[in-house]
């Protein structure tokens, strides 16, 4: 696994909760994965009160100057995070988007998804 100090944690997680949010709508699925991911970078249920207090903007500044490895072990979050409730939102993939471009992972969301599950979707 890629290695994340503290705060690029909180960063990372700032983003997807932007994602979670972007839809209007909160699924189980994407609650489940985002505590996955909680678990796994040995975050405490207090830390979650930094996240939500983490300002996007600046989370975005702390993702630009990940490794290369650590962005594109985020951009692989993003996308799951994108389709674990079964709908790509457009809402969800411009989020995606502006991340991809502003902090240069250089990988499309489509990238990082089997081809099946991206049944329906257009990218353009």
């Amino acid at each position: 696994m890629v290695e994340y100090s503290y705060q690029q944690k909180i960063a990372m997680m700032r983003i997807l909760l932007d994602i979670i949010h972007a839809d209007g709508y909160i699924d189980a699925r994407e609650q489940h994965f985002f505590n996955e991911l909680k678990q796994l970078f040995d975050l405490e249920e207090a830390d979650h009160e930094s996240v939500k207090e983490c300002n996007s903007l600046l989370a975005l500044l702390q993702i630009r100057e990940f490794s290369e490895e650590q962005k594109m072990g985020f951009a692989l979050y993003m996308s799951k995070m994108i389709v674990v409730d079964g709908d790509i939102n457009d809402n969800e993939v411009a989020i995606y988007n502006v991340v991809n471009e502003f902090c240069s992972l250089h990988k499309e969301f489509t990238d990082n998804i089997p081809e099946e599950e991206l049944k329906g979707y257009s990218h353009s």
